[in-house]
C-alpha cells in the first residue's frame, strides 16, 4: 500500500508541469516556450527577507497598545446604564478630558460596547461610533417604553 502512495520525483514535477500548464491554459493560449519562461521565472522568486533595523535587527510588527481593562470595563458599565443623550454626552466628554483614558482604552470601549469588533483609525472616530450606538440603544429603549404604555 506505501507503494502506491509514493511517488518518484519525476512524477511530481510532471504532475506539477500539467497543473501549470492547465492553469495558464484557462487563462491565455500560450506555447511551449512561454510555459517554459513562466516556469522558470517562478523557481526563481525568493521570499522576502526580514526587513532590518538601524542595528541590523530583525524589526517586529507592531504590538497592539495595552489597554487598561478596568477603566474600559468602568465606562462600558457606565455607557450601558446611560439613559438619557445628556447623560451620554457627559459621560463622553468625561472620557475625552480623563487624563487615564489613552487612545487604545477608547478604542477597546467602543469596540467592546458596541459589540463586536472594528479598527478605527482615530480617537475621534471611536467616539463618534460610541456616541452613534449610544443614541441608538436610547432611541430603541425609548420607543419600546412608548409602545409598552399603549399596550
Amino acid at each position: 500500500m506505501s507503494d502506491t502512495l509514493r511517488a518518484s520525483p519525476q512524477s511530481l514535477q510532471r504532475a506539477e508541469e500539467d497543473s501549470l500548464r492547465t492553469f495558464l491554459a484557462s487563462l491565455a493560449p500560450f506555447d511551449d516556450l512561454d510555459l517554459a519562461a513562466v516556469s522558470d521565472a517562478l523557481k526563481k522568486i525568493k521570499q522576502k527577507p526580514a526587513a532590518r533595523g538601524a542595528r541590523g535587527q530583525a524589526t517586529t510588527s507592531k504590538k497592539p497598545a495595552s489597554t487598561n481593562e478596568s477603566l474600559v470595563a468602568k465606562y462600558v458599565k457606565e455607557l450601558q446604564d446611560a439613559q438619557t443623550p445628556e447623560s451620554v454626552s457627559s459621560l463622553l466628554k468625561r472620557m475625552k478630558s480623563d487624563k487615564q483614558v489613552k487612545v487604545a482604552d477608547i478604542k477597546a470601549i467602543a469596540n467592546r460596547f458596541r459589540g463586536f469588533e472594528a479598527k478605527f483609525g482615530s480617537k475621534k472616530d471611536a467616539l463618534d461610533a460610541i456616541e452613534a450606538r449610544a443614541l441608538t440603544d436610547i432611541r430603541a429603549q425609548n420607543r419600546s417604553d412608548r409602545i409598552r404604555e399603549i399596550f
